[in-house]
């Protein structure tokens, strides 16, 4: 009788424990979230990946004057009184695609979560918010630069604001640079440089916005 309920008793773990098993096996493993993607247009119906083709029927846009003659790689637009903007193509072709944006913001009585409020809307809570820049690029000893940042799986988005020192009475400037991740990174970057204006073939800078 004992042997039976020995036998009887094994035979009921044995039972649960496959059961265990069976339960580890089938329990749902969460799928890996897709990665981050920001909704396009970006700004002002711009996104990276467009075509030079599709760029142009958006806005009236013409090469970059230079020293040199026209940059037909990098093309610009304004909207008078408000920003101008570079769109970068790695050649000049309507089928080329946007590599990058720059836009240069003129003088602003804006609060800067007005401006990071303005872009968040679109790209979400910003990674960084209104950081004291580790390299000064856009400022120099008058000035103080802080920067913004959103990025997604492909690319990055800069708001920089160019702050006059000690309450000069001067209005801070931003800028908004749209550009691709060159490498992979688990963050955003700790700093950023600006592009130079673009170049021509005599490597002087093309024309600069004029408010």
């Amino acid at each position: 009788m004992r042997w039976n309920a020995f036998l009887a008793l094994l035979g009921c773990a044995a039972f649960a424990a496959a059961g265990a098993a069976c339960g580890r096996r089938g329990d749902a493993v969460a799928p890996p979230r897709p990665p981050k993607r920001f909704a396009t247009p970006i700004f002002d119906g711009l996104w990276l990946g467009m075509s030079l083709g599709e760029a142009a029927r958006a806005h009236t846009i013409r090469p970059a004057l230079t020293a040199a003659g026209r940059n037909r790689r990098v093309w610009i637009y304004e909207r008078t009184a408000d920003y101008a903007v570079e769109l970068t193509f790695p050649e000049n072709n309507p089928a080329a695609r946007l590599s990058r944006i720059d836009v240069h913001f003129g003088p602003s009585d804006a609060a800067p979560e007005d401006y990071i409020g303005r872009f968040a809307r679109t790209l979400g809570e910003p990674d960084v918010r209104r950081r004291k820049a580790d390299i000064n690029a856009y400022g120099d000893r008058l000035h103080d630069q802080y920067d913004t940042i959103w990025s997604d799986a492909t690319q990055y988005v800069f708001l920089t604001e160019r702050v006059p020192k000690g309450g000069r009475g001067k209005r801070p400037v931003y800028y908004l640079t749209v550009k691709k991740k060159e490498i992979t990174a688990k963050g955003p970057p700790t700093g950023y440089v600006p592009p130079p204006p673009p170049p021509g073939e005599d490597g002087r800078p093309a024309e600069e916005p004029v408010f």
